[in-house]
C-alpha cells in the first residue's frame, strides 16, 4: 500500500495583450498637440470599456497608454 498523499488543484491562467486601436478620432490644423494625446489616450480607453463591458472582471490596463499622433499635409502653401 502506498502512502502517497493525493492532492486536487485548479489552474487558470493570465494572458497579457498589446493591442493597436485606429481610428480614434480626428483634429484639424489648429489643434493643440497635447489636445489630441489627451483626447486620442481618453478614446482609447473608452472602446476598451465598451468592448468589455459585459464582462470586466479581471480587466485591466497595465503599462503606459502610448499615442503617436500622425499628421498628414493637406495642402501645400506656396
Amino acid at each position: 500500500m502506498s502512502n502517497r498523499q493525493i492532492v486536487r488543484t485548479t489552474t487558470g491562467a493570465t494572458v497579457t495583450l498589446t493591442i493597436e486601436l485606429t481610428n480614434l478620432g480626428s483634429w484639424g490644423p489648429d489643434c493643440q498637440i497635447d489636445q489630441v494625446y489627451r483626447q486620442a489616450r481618453e478614446a482609447a480607453i473608452g472602446r476598451i470599456n465598451r468592448a468589455f463591458k459585459d464582462d470586466q472582471r479581471g480587466v485591466r490596463i497595465l503599462g503606459p497608454v502610448v499615442v503617436k499622433a500622425i499628421t498628414t499635409d493637406v495642402e501645400q502653401r506656396g
